[in-house]
């Protein structure tokens, strides 16, 4: 007589662990992306909104106009007495298929040497259903992303 041994896994065991495996994956992966598409939109309006704070406190350090021109994925922070281009970001690099554009009459937005802006909404967009904005009021406070 032999005796089996007891240790290991039989294959129709394996064949059931694999299923689960994969079932558990099919739900998690589309969840996951959906993450990392917020992840990405919420840390490029970071990024937009800090680039405007920055914007507005050279403006009243420097004492001059500042205003930051927008293009579909890239923005420029512009001291407007000189032209110079004092900071340029291309958001496409690190953040693929993110767009913006601000609710402004012009696609930019001005810094006085006070602080004050012309105003405004700024929207940050991964697709149509998926956004965040901020608005720029007149008094120059750059509001909460939402």
């Amino acid at each position: 007589m032999q005796i089996k041994n007891p240790r290991g896994f039989t294959l129709v065991e394996l064949l059931i662990a694999l299923m689960i495996t994969g079932i558990i994956a099919a739900i998690a992966v589309p969840q996951y992306n959906t993450l990392i598409k917020n992840y990405k939109l919420t840390n490029a309006a970071r990024v937009i909104w800090l680039d405007l704070h920055r914007a507005k406190m050279m403006a009243i350090k420097q004492g001059k106009t500042m205003r930051v021109d927008f293009t579909a994925t890239s923005y420029n922070i512009v001291r407007v007495d000189t032209a110079a281009v004092v900071l340029s970001r291309n958001l496409s690099v690190d953040y693929p298929s993110i767009s913006f554009n601000t609710t402004a009459t012009t696609p930019s937005v001005s810094f006085g040497s006070t602080g004050t802006a012309n105003g405004g909404t700024v929207v940050i967009q991964h697709s149509p259903t998926s956004s965040k904005h901020f608005t720029i009021a007149l008094t120059g406070r750059i509001g909460q992303i939402s």
